[in-house]
């Protein structure tokens, strides 16, 4: 019995000296942790606890319960649009974040140049310098009726193609879509490089005595050896993409007549505009349950990639 209880005391004893000894390292990690707890959990919890009362943002508090999510999911006709709208962006999204960046890094890596390489790589990094708002206004002034793509589709004899892009209900999302044309993200570039330039060049030379062309090289060698890349920058673009509702406030505000709303529109506007902050904290909470479903599904199924 008293040897059991030593053997149950002794690890207690080897915890309470290891923390004692790195008691200084802990005392330093409180310090951000604390900050965390402050400005992440505590808003986080006080946003689902607000998520249950009919709160104007001032006076008025009424408790709820359950109230703001059944008329989120049940009475709100605008929020399964705003749901659609934002799988549709987030989809577009991610192809443009990861392919794209993929096939400029297997571009770049491909030039036998060493000067070239850095050059390009220098160039795939410029636009990152731009602040995304200026790449926004100024594709508002592209879309606009006397803009530079009407004045290209007039130049070229296709007057009969021309919209007024952000006005138009059947064309609007394909032109939110499109705005920042070519999509460069230096930052993703630089990531599918650096993986680029891990891959062996035995295996290059092996594929090419074996007589693989180069497009056999690119999907039996390439893209499976930079899964582990792309697995990453999808979950990465995902959940920036969900999260993300400046480019559509900047350029059409959700309209024309609600044909651009996402849950992040009508966040702000519920909140801001309509003084509904309770309903609005509902909304925010979907938001996060959503990336957050979405974000273990992702990793869940880069895992068994994985395995396999």
């Amino acid at each position: 019995m008293f040897a059991e209880s030593r053997l149950e005391v002794k690890p207690i004893n080897i915890l309470a000296k290891r923390l004692y000894k790195a008691r200084y390292m802990y005392l330093f990690l409180t310090i951000p942790f604390s900050f965390v707890a402050l400005f992440i959990f505590y808003p986080f919890i006080r946003g689902i606890y607000l998520s249950l009362l009919d709160w104007n943002g001032s006076q008025h508090s009424e408790f709820i319960g359950l109230g703001n999510y059944i008329e989120l999911f049940v009475e709100d006709v605008l929020f399964g649009k705003a749901v659609l709208n934002i799988v549709i962006l987030s989809i577009a999204y991610v192809i443009q974040a990861v392919a794209v960046s993929f096939l400029l890094a297997w571009m770049i890596h491909h030039i036998k140049s060493q000067v070239s390489k850095y050059v390009f790589r220098f160039i795939v990094l410029l636009p990152s310098l731009i602040p995304g708002i200026v790449m926004l206004l100024l594709w508002k002034k592209f879309y606009s009726p006397d803009g530079l793509i009407n004045r290209l589709l007039g130049a070229i004899g296709l007057d009969q193609i021309q919209h007024v892009w952000l006005a138009d209900t059947s064309v609007v999302l394909l032109a939110i879509i499109f705005a920042g044309f070519p999509w460069v993200n230096g930052a993703n570039t630089l990531i599918y490089l650096a993986g680029f330039l891990q891959i062996p060049k035995e295996l290059y030379e092996a594929a090419r005595m074996d007589g693989a062309s180069m497009w056999r090289i690119f999907w039996r060698l390439e893209i499976p050896l930079l899964a582990g890349q792309t697995r990453i920058l999808v979950v990465l673009s995902l959940i920036f993409a969900l999260q993300n509702y400046d480019n559509i406030f900047i350029l059409t505000q959700g309209g024309p007549m609600d044909a651009t709303v996402v849950p992040g529109i009508m966040l702000y506007k519920n909140a801001f505009l309509f003084g509904r902050y309770g309903y609005a904290s509902a909304i925010g909470v979907f938001i996060f349950v959503f990336i957050l479903l979405l974000t273990l599904i992702s990793m869940h199924m880069s895992k068994e990639g994985q395995e396999r």
